[in-house]
């Protein structure tokens, strides 16, 4: 009888023990809502989830890349708009002036506006976000560009000293893209052209492949068999006879290089000289400012063919950079629709992650009732055996 109740105690203290843990992990589950609590609950489903919750935070990182990329992108394309707009209102007052009626005084208060155009084109290319410049490629953490200028504050030059590559990051595995542009490549014409003389001197260009960019003023001076000549404003000069057919006349203040054909010249003076298919935003507008002040002392024709080349080259600019938009325009379609497969991705990683970690309330309720039910009998059947008397037996 001994074994018998030894064996009962035993039977009915596992009974309650199992019963009992089983509601202490549902009852843990019920208030989590979580089915693995512990790797040890299910190591093969804990290493699943371990898994997805990893792929779901690199798909974190690259969807925050891509929104920052996006909105780097995005004003990007505002300032580059601000800038056409700039850029159309000067060529609209330079081209006010073409009627061939208009003051010395309009001219000059023309080119005060193209003066502030270009202060504000100039501010614009310089836009930074966060610390990084837009138009700065690699080299975002410094200004693009770099202004010079005269005595009056006037800007004269505008140097590009940013990066010529892209600042390509990781969007997704396996592909970079660059939300920095390279503003030299986007705002600066570079299909060089023969440059073109406007002056009597009789320079014509030499067979040489000339740097200079835009706009420049060729002085001769001398005389037959001695001339000089100069286009940094007398700085330095080259000497030549005449006879030479590319000479290189060199910008001590810059280093660029005009090559000239000096076997035509026929008198001294000023000659203006345009390299077209090399201008900018910049040195355009410059040059448009500076023809309205007439600095060179120009006569009325020389000026108004002067002006009219200088709206094609305004015109071709302003063309130079609406190709900008389909270049920042794609890219920004590019990431957004990207962005959307991986936010996609990224709900199937947490619907996976849900279904092996979330538990399932109904089956969690019966479960929890089944085990109620048997702990509470287990303990009904314990207090019964143990409320058994040596009268009970004897009787």
């Amino acid at each position: 009888m001994s074994y018998s109740l030894e064996s009962i105690f035993k039977t009915t203290y596992w009974a309650i023990s199992r019963h009992s843990e089983a509601l202490n992990i549902l009852q843990q589950k019920a208030a989590t809502g979580q089915d693995l609590s512990r790797v040890s609950d299910d190591p093969s489903h804990a290493n699943q989830i371990l898994g997805f919750q990893s792929d779901q935070r690199k798909k974190e990182v690259y969807l925050n890349t891509m929104e920052e990329a996006i909105s780097v992108l995005d004003l990007s394309s505002s300032v580059v708009q601000s800038i056409m707009s700039e850029m159309a209102n000067a060529r609209a007052s330079l081209a006010s002036t073409m009627s061939g009626t208009t003051s010395s005084q309009v001219r000059r208060t023309l080119a005060t506006e193209l003066n502030n155009a270009l202060e504000q084109v100039v501010s614009f290319a310089n836009s930074e976000r966060l610390g990084q410049y837009l138009f700065a490629g690699a080299n975002s953490e410094q200004a693009p560009y770099q202004v010079e200028r005269d005595g009056n504050g006037q800007i004269i030059r505008v140097n590009y000293q940013g990066s010529q590559q892209e600042q390509n990051v990781e969007i997704i595995q396996g592909m970079e893209l660059s939300a920095l542009l390279v503003g030299d490549q986007l705002f600066r014409d570079d299909s060089r052209q023969t440059p073109v003389f406007y002056g009597s001197t009789g320079v014509a260009a030499g067979s040489g492949t000339s740097s200079v960019r835009g706009d420049v003023y060729l002085t001769v001076a001398g005389s037959p068999g001695n001339y000089q000549l100069s286009i940094d404003g007398g700085a330095s000069w080259m000497t030549v006879d005449g006879t030479e057919t590319n000479v290189a006349v060199v910008n001590s203040q810059t280093g660029e290089v005009l090559y000239v054909d000096a076997t035509g010249i026929q008198q001294t003076g000023t000659e203006p000289v345009r390299v077209p298919g090399t201008y900018d935003i910049f040195n355009i507008l410059i040059y448009a400012r500076d023809l309205l002040n007439n600095n060179q002392n120009l006569d009325d024709e020389t000026l108004d063919e002067l002006m009219a080349a200088t709206l094609t080259s305004m015109q071709e600019v302003e063309e130079k950079l609406t190709r900008s938009f389909p270049v920042i325009g794609g890219r920004i379609e590019t990431l957004s629709n990207l962005k959307d497969s991986v936010e996609d991705l990224k709900v199937n990683s947490e619907d996976e992650v849900s279904r092996l970690l979330d538990a399932d309330i109904t089956q969690l309720a019966i479960d929890l009732a089944r085990h109620q039910m048997l702990y509470e009998m287990s303990l009904t059947a314990a207090s019964k055996i143990f409320s058994t008397s040596l009268l009970d037996f004897l009787e």
